[in-house]
């Protein structure tokens, strides 16, 4: 066996298959997995193999899933086994205050009863297997959002004496607004933030407000329910210009010029 290994699964769905298998609970089963066939090779070792988990990005906005991914790599010449299931890998979240708010076999806001089950699996030379979880931010009873913060991440296999772990930080965005009379002007946001543009009450007639830089600042359509509001996010530290044109309604009648709108803006990282 060779190359990688992938498996995406949720807590939450996890969870609510955990709940038809209540009845096979107390019967322990190891069952052979994809790639394991004859003898299986002996367990795992931290000479052998690597185990990482890692984020999708530093840091997250409320609303948006918190992407894990969790890999297992085998640098070693010979194949290993190791187990998966339910509970393996088993992983927690906690907050800066050491409080679990999310984990494996997770339901409903909280710990959830668990099948337990193994399935062996061979990792080949140079293989790696991965398993990618998401989680919504929110814990408890009732399923609410957490607060912002710092949170940790901390990762096992069952039966691989290896431990990864990584951390992250949820931001509560907050949203500048400005209007026609502001431009010229310069704005500072935390990756995260919104910008709200509103060119709504003026005798001229806005096209929509464009970012110079999109991957620092960029726009979101769907939040732009009227003409001459513009709202963008700030998604990478960086500068950025918004610009946008406002035409006279009477024109080319009244002979009136056009004026632009321009404002710079620099987003931190924190």
């Amino acid at each position: 066996m060779s190359g990688e290994v992938g498996v995406r699964r949720s807590a939450r769905s996890v969870a609510a298959a955990v709940a038809l298998a209540v009845a096979a609970a107390t019967l322990p089963l190891l069952l052979s997995g994809p790639g394991a066939s004859g003898a299986t090779p002996s367990g795992c070792t931290p000479a052998e193999v690597t185990l990482s988990a890692a984020v999708d990005q530093a840091m997250f906005t409320a609303g948006t899933l918190v992407r894990v991914t969790v890999a297992l790599h085998n640098h070693s010449p010979a194949a290993c086994s190791f187990a998966t299931g339910p509970f393996s890998p088993s992983f927690t979240v906690t907050n800066s205050a050491g409080v679990t708010v999310w984990g494996s076999c997770w339901f409903g806001g909280g710990p959830a009863p668990c099948a337990y089950y193994l399935i062996q699996r061979t990792l080949a030379p140079g293989a790696t297997y991965r398993e990618r979880f998401t989680w919504d931010q929110r814990t408890g009873h009732p399923d609410l959002p957490v607060p912002a913060g710092r949170y940790h991440l901390s990762v096992t296999f069952t039966g691989v004496a290896l431990r990864a772990a990584t951390s992250f930080v949820l931001a509560r965005s907050r949203t500048v607004t400005v209007t026609v009379a502001d431009s010229g002007r310069h704005y500072a946001l935390t990756v995260g933030d919104l910008l709200s543009v509103r060119l709504v009450a003026s005798p001229l007639v806005w096209t929509s407000a464009v970012s110079s830089n999109p991957p620092v600042l960029s726009a979101l359509p769907e939040m732009n329910p009227v003409a001459g509001l513009s709202v963008f996010r700030a998604r990478a530290p960086g500068a950025a210009r918004v610009t946008a044109i406002g035409t006279p309604a009477c024109y080319p009648q009244c002979l009136m010029p056009s004026r632009q709108f321009l404002i710079t803006v620099s987003v931190r990282s924190s």
